[in-house]
């Protein structure tokens, strides 16, 4: 098995200049806490820099983003189309870490 990459921590991060997470355009709300839509596992934004990522960004059709794991993307894009078509908040799963 393949070793995880080092993580920088909050301290080394802001040393570096990083600020908030960058994030698609639309994407409000916290810039520190990233949770899969459909199964609410904690991501990190650098699942979503991998070759595959781990996780991905999807868009509902008011524009909004939401975050997916890779394997949860399908369910996912279930969630979405439901709130598009339904025009109600997102059914996202409660958030776990």
């Amino acid at each position: 098995m393949a070793q995880r990459a080092k993580r920088l921590t909050k301290k080394e991060k802001k040393a570096a200049g990083g600020g908030p997470i960058a994030r698609p355009a639309g994407q409000g709300g916290h810039h520190h806490h990233i949770h899969c839509t459909a199964c609410g596992k904690h991501l990190d934004e650098e699942q979503f820099d991998g070759d595959p990522p781990e996780a991905v960004w999807l868009t509902c059709d008011h524009g909004s983003s939401f975050a997916s794991c890779s394997g949860c993307t399908e369910r996912s894009k279930e969630l979405l189309a439901e709130h598009d078509r339904t025009n109600q908040p997102v059914r996202s799963a409660d958030a776990w870490h």
